[in-house]
Parts: structure tokens; sequence; C-alpha cells
């Protein structure tokens, strides 16, 4: 289902990024704000280029994009480990819950082995008990639990 994204698909991505970082603003307010470009172009055709951002279409119309991180872990006392880490995921609103997110996430997998990765990573907030849920049901399991304090 996903395709590398394309230079002409910036208007579809940007539309969904909004959408995705408007859901983010009304959980955490004291990070983010709406925006209408959450994901800057200049960014978007870097991850083109770096073949970072593939998009899912139906009938040539953009449905839902990812953007992808490759790190290589190693440090004392850690084993290496090459993580593929999802940065971003949407499927369109009106189209959630029909297995789209699903197939996405299969052929992330397939790109996260052809990319030589062991591991794929993602966060979530734990605001989103439908994204947290549906991660869950992908296989993905709690790792880390992130905490902050406010000064």
């Amino acid at each position: 289902m996903l395709e590398l994204a394309r230079a002409s698909d910036w208007e579809a991505v940007r539309r969904l990024s909004v959408q995705i970082h408007d859901l983010h603003a009304n959980w955490r307010p004291d990070i983010y704000f709406s925006c209408d470009e959450p994901y800057p172009k200049e960014k978007f055709l870097e991850d083109i280029r770096s073949r970072m951002v593939y998009v899912a279409k139906i009938h040539d119309m953009v449905i839902g994009y990812v953007v992808l991180r490759i790190m290589e872990k190693c440090g004392p006392g850690t084993l290496p480990c090459k993580q593929m880490r999802i940065e971003s995921i949407c499927v369109e609103e009106l189209l959630r819950g029909r297995g789209i997110g699903k197939e996405m996430i299969g052929d992330v997998r397939a790109l996260c082995s052809a990319f030589g990765c062991e591991e794929l990573i993602l966060g979530v907030h734990p605001e989103n008990d439908a994204a947290v849920g549906f991660y869950q049901k992908c296989g993905f399991t709690i790792r880390t639990i992130n905490m902050q304090m406010k000064l």
C-alpha cells in the first residue's frame, strides 16, 4: 500500500499532518499549538530524498502517510541495534477503522526489514487511547514510560 512520497503529494500530506497535529494540540496545549504547516515542506522534501516519507493512496488520492527515521543504538553496556522509528503516521480521519493503518504498519515492517533494522519503535501520547489500542493490536508493546515534571 505504501509508496515513496513525491513532491506532488505535499499538499495532501500537509493537510493530514494538520489533522494529527491538532489532536496533539488538544491533548497537550502546554507543548503544541495549532498551525497550518506542522510538517514543513522543506523537511518533507528532505525526507523524500532520504527515502523516509511514504504515502498510502487510493485511486491516486493520498489517504495516509508515515515518516520514518533510522537510528543506530550502540553505547557502553548496551548491545548494538539498528532501529526504525515511526516519527509520524496518519490515516485520513474519515477513513480510520477500515484496516488502512494496519496495512500501513505491515508495509512499514517490510521497510524495516529491507533497511536491515532489528526493531520498529514509536511514541504515542497516553491520552490517545485509540492509537495505544491499535498499536498493541499490531504487536507493539510498552517498552518505556517517559515522565516529566513542570517547573
